[in-house]
């Protein structure tokens, strides 16, 4: 029984420090964006297409929760399913949640859009998935009058709650 152990320790640490190994140069890579102040401009809005409208981003005068996803994204899909039952709830406000796509195209996203339906904005916003330089999913952003206060990468499971106490 003693070996078993043995073996099963050592297992989960060789997960652990690939855990770290991976997500490690990500996490610094997040750490180092918070505190910094998005510029304020117009963006498209792709969550409802006909109306080809535009939206301020990130809204200068309140917080906002953007999350950066992709319609292949399992994590993704659950972070947002989350976030549509915080608003459906009333806990959060549609107004103030943004999502981002920037990996897939323009006609990729607008067609899984029409496939599922969520009551937050989609903009179209290539500029600051390149600033932050995003490379993984979900990654999750909290902004205070255009103040990164958050960033963080991966599914979460105090996420939504966090989201509904700082919005």
């Amino acid at each position: 029984m003693k070996k078993w152990a043995t073996k099963s320790n050592l297992l989960t640490l060789l997960l652990l420090a690939l855990v770290v190994y991976l997500q490690g140069p990500i996490f610094l890579k997040n750490l180092g964006f918070e505190g910094t102040t998005l510029p304020s401009k117009q963006y498209k809005i792709l969550s409802h297409p006909e109306t080809l409208g535009k939206v301020e981003f990130p809204p200068k005068q309140s917080r906002a929760v953007t999350i950066f996803w992709a319609s292949w994204c399992g994590p993704c899909k659950i972070e947002m399913q989350r976030l549509k039952s915080s608003v459906e709830n009333k806990k959060i406000s549609p107004d103030l949640i943004f999502a981002i796509n920037p990996f897939e195209t323009h006609s990729e996203v607008i067609s899984y859009l029409r496939e599922n339906s969520f009551p937050f904005q989609f903009i179209e916003a290539p500029d600051i998935s390149e600033k932050l330089n995003i490379t993984s999913t979900p990654t999750t952003m909290f902004l205070n009058q255009g103040e990164i206060t958050s960033l963080s990468s991966g599914l979460s499971f105090i996420g939504i709650w966090k989201a509904e106490y700082f919005l």
